[in-house]
């Protein structure tokens, strides 16, 4: 059995399993959203063993059958139709999310793409820096700070732009009113020291990340799925916002499979290191020089490159989770495997 856990939303789940289903392997979808409604559950902790029923599929799971899990995009548990005080739905809440954490917790015994628990630390990206540079990833120079002084002193020591981009969410939605919200968050945006100047009273509010702005060719996105590695270049339009960050207009920019420019050894080395089975890596090409690793996504959107490049990625993740339960029986490289490169 391979249980998906993911949400209603997502769009991933059907091009793999229609290809586990061709292969005649069960799987069962948990949208982790409804689990207040949509889910009964049997556990016995001592023992490790238990039984979970989903109410829309009539599908009955035995955790000790469960040999291999694919962690998509769960959301949050629905709990706002309790009809309780704020107090106690938080209370409700913080128990479905323990609940649901525990769970994962009993189904150590599985094969993940990826366990949640340790791959929380490769969503940090500034672990994700350090690791890609101790691997001899280049690496932009980054900033971050909410001292001013620093910024100007870093910009001036790059004598170029600067790139201002998120750490965490891209954005974040707040309901105004029926079917209308504020959104706030930025993409990656180029500024000038001119433009720092301006709001640099703004930088002492909130911690920010500052890079050098590099000039780019191109950007590949890079979709690894273990040992497998699945290139896809990303030309963006010069003179727009998308020369920027190409999510500007990701559909509308044009995609083309490639290879990895050289980055195969080291990129293998990172997933190794963060024991991830799973992740999108974000790389510049720049007009000059070797490519720059930017970060990785842990549990990334990859479906577009597929959909753009006919790239096999869908197929890829199916393999994995067809596997045999042995989380060693791929050979990674690991930070001795591969030699430091100058950066």
């Amino acid at each position: 059995m391979v249980l998906v856990i993911t949400s209603k939303s997502d769009g991933h789940v059907e091009p793999v399993v229609r290809h586990l289903e061709a292969a005649g392997v069960p799987w069962v979808r948990l949208n982790t959203e409804d689990a207040a409604t949509n889910l009964s559950l049997t556990i016995d902790p001592a023992r490790g063993s238990g039984e979970l029923f989903i109410h829309d599929s009539r599908q009955v799971v035995d955790l000790a059958s469960v040999r291999a899990v694919w962690y998509r995009k769960p959301e949050r548990v629905h709990v706002d139709h309790f009809h309780l005080d704020a107090g106690a739905l938080d209370y409700v809440d913080a128990e479905f999310r323990e609940i649901l954490d525990g769970l994962y917790a009993l189904l150590s015994h599985a094969y993940w793409i990826n366990n949640p628990y340790t791959t929380r630390l490769a969503h940090r990206k500034m672990r994700q820096l350090q690791v890609a540079a101790t691997l001899g990833l280049r690496v932009p120079r980054t900033l971050i700070t909410n001292v001013p002084e620093r910024v100007f002193e870093f910009a001036q020591g790059l004598q170029s732009d600067v790139a201002i981009k998120s750490l965490g969410a891209i954005s974040v939605l707040e309901e105004t009113g029926e079917d209308t919200a504020l959104q706030y968050g930025i993409f990656t945006r180029r500024v000038s020291q001119d433009e720092l100047v301006e709001v640099s009273d703004k930088i002492r509010h909130l911690p920010t990340t500052f890079q050098e702005f590099i000039p780019k060719q191109c950007e590949l996105r890079i979709t690894c799925v273990a040992d497998e590695l699945f290139a896809c270049e990303i030309t963006a339009r010069d003179g727009d916002a998308t020369a920027d960050d190409y999510r500007f207009d990701t559909n509308n920019l044009e995609h083309r499979a490639t290879d990895c420019h050289g980055l195969d050894d080291r990129l293998r080395a990172y997933m190794r290191e963060f024991s991830l089975e799973f992740a999108c890596i974000d790389v510049i090409v720049p007009r000059d020089g070797e490519p720059v690793f930017l970060e990785a996504n842990p549990n990334g959107q990859w479906l577009w490159v597929e959909r753009h490049t006919g790239l096999a990625i869908a197929s890829a993740i199916a393999r994995r989770l067809n596997r045999v339960s042995d989380p060693c029986d791929h050979r990674s490289l690991t930070l001795e495997d591969v030699p430091a490169r100058p950066l």
